[in-house]
């Protein structure tokens, strides 16, 4: 099990995406993250992630969710999903490439299929716990509980 974070940027009725160049979800926009090293936090890495992704850092990062990814051929990953605000201002790096958005058009048709069931939670500052299995960039099924703290 792959252990992991995803953050999503939300401020001032916008949300700040990567278009993620290389690597797992190479090709599609997604919120920051990426792979927990050995002896890091959670926080400890979405801060990481956020200077080696975008240059900037993060203010008021609160964890909203766990999320199981079951890839019937692949790595199963265990990620954990923080709302943020940002801490300077975002550049292009070798991996990613940020951009706004706003909070009512959302990319979805070039991000994982699985972003347009839980992302809306994110949103909305829900918690939620989630489980997704996958063949390949196919969602096979889901199941996802929310609730408000």
């Amino acid at each position: 099990m792959i252990d992991a974070v995803i953050v999503h940027i939300i401020q001032d009725g916008r949300i700040l995406l990567h278009y993620k160049k290389r690597g797992h979800g190479a090709g599609y926009w997604n919120g920051l993250g990426g792979k927990i090293e050995p002896g890091e936090t959670p926080e400890e890495c979405a801060m990481r992630e956020a200077r080696e992704e975008m240059n900037a850092g993060l203010k008021n990062l609160a964890k909203v969710g766990n999320l199981l990814f079951y890839d019937v051929s692949g790595d199963d990953w265990r990620v954990r999903v923080f709302r943020a605000e940002l801490d300077g201002e975002p550049t292009e790096s070798e991996e990613s490439m940020p951009r706004w958005f706003s909070l009512a058009s959302l990319p979805y048709s070039e991000m994982w299929e699985d972003d347009k069931y839980w992302l809306p939670l994110v949103i909305d500052n829900m918690h939620f716990e989630g489980e997704f299995w996958f063949s390949g960039t196919q969602l096979i099924k889901f199941k996802l509980e929310a609730r408000k703290e």
